[in-house]
């Protein structure tokens, strides 16, 4: 695109608010925005003086953003909307941009012709959708296949798993923290009931029980988003204020992905159900989180407490990181074939081979 009198590369960026110049070509104006950069930092950039832009024979005049650290000039949808772009997606995975111009049809751009002035197109998605732009082959071996090779590790069919390694946790105070007792919220009974199931079952598994507590901290049963269940959430917010916040050890998602290397192909994760729940709660330390149930069918009140680290607690993730981490060490990975990552309770294996990443997803199973 001419801008002034100088011909500019630039992408084309749907998901930019502004359009971006990385050389000063303009005096500024006086306005500044505020951007977030990719590190969570915020800054404040510059407008530029407003500037003739021609490009398919299209004139408009417009005011740039300086970003001098931008790694490429973008057209953001600012200007692309006083051009009336038009951006079409083509079979043969091209992209086409459309520029209409006074007194005559619409002049096409494609990146994939020989044109002089070809376009270059960037279209944003949410980070979370970006796996559906590449292919994805049909799993390997059926999953229904390692169901029935390795059945006692699945959390359909097999009860909450313990670890059996890890010593029960004690939880510590901070100095001066008294009994915290708060009101149990009002909760509807078609919640009641349906939290009645999940209670019960926790209770057969031992991982709840009946108790008196000078603590207690509500329940706030959450409706799970497309069904009619209800999730438990306990409001363990003056628990965590009244004990001691250990270090966090949790690695940063991104940092650790980085890990991968770039030569593998085949992929396990494996995500572990109720995992807080594998980890003991010291006696002493359980009365710290009971809280008081009602049950739906009778009206009797009566305080349950958890004898497993319970979700909802600030350093439950830690320990729990900690605590897998040290029964992954004897795992042997063998760097050259697999590689495994953990990140809380999920787990990525990867491979350059087939064969290997089979292999060692039944050893870790």
């Amino acid at each position: 695109m001419r801008v002034g009198n100088k011909d500019e590369i630039f992408m084309v960026d749907t998901g930019a608010e502004y359009s971006v110049v990385t050389q000063q070509i303009a005096p500024p104006v006086g306005n500044e925005v505020d951007i977030m950069g990719a590190m969570g930092v915020s800054a404040k950039y510059p407008f530029l003086a407003s500037r003739k832009c021609s490009v398919g024979g299209h004139n408009v005049e417009h005011e740039f953003l300086y970003m001098p650290e931008c790694p490429i000039q973008l057209l953001g949808r600012d200007i692309l909307c006083k051009l009336q772009a038009q951006i079409m997606f083509l079979p043969g995975g091209h992209a086409q941009l459309d520029l209409p111009e006074s007194g005559s049809s619409a002049r096409q751009y494609n990146p994939a012709s020989q044109h002089p002035q070809s376009v270059k197109i960037a279209v944003t998605m949410p980070r979370e959708e970006e796996w559906r732009t590449a292919p994805t082959p049909p799993a390997s071996p059926d999953p229904h296949t390692l169901l029935l090779e390795i059945p006692g590790v699945w959390a359909e069919k097999n009860p909450p798993g313990l670890a059996v390694n890890i010593p029960p946790v004690y939880v510590d105070l901070k100095p001066g923290a008294t009994p915290v007792a708060l009101r149990q919220y009002h909760i509807p009974q078609k919640a009641k009931q349906n939290i009645q199931t999940h209670l019960q079952r926790l209770k057969n598994h031992g991982i709840l029980k009946f108790c008196m507590s000078p603590w207690n901290t509500p329940l706030l049963p959450v409706l799970k988003e497309g069904t009619q269940e209800y999730r438990l959430v306990q409001d363990l917010r003056a628990v965590n204020e009244a004990t001691v916040t250990l270090h966090p050890v949790i690695p940063n998602p991104y940092n650790l992905l980085a890990l991968i290397p770039g030569d593998t192909k085949y992929y396990t994760v494996l995500d572990l159900k109720d995992a807080f729940f594998c980890i003991r709660l010291a006696p002493a330390s359980q009365p710290l989180f009971a809280f008081q149930w009602e049950e739906s069918t009778t009206g009797v009140r009566h305080q349950m407490t958890w004898t497993r680290l319970p979700q909802g607690f600030k350093n439950s993730p830690t320990i729990f990181e900690c605590a897998l981490s040290q029964d992954l060490l004897s795992f042997n990975a063998q760097p050259d074939k697999v590689v495994l990552l953990q990140y809380v309770d999920d787990l990525l294996l990867a491979s350059p081979t087939e064969k290997d990443c089979l292999s060692a997803t039944k050893a870790l199973l």
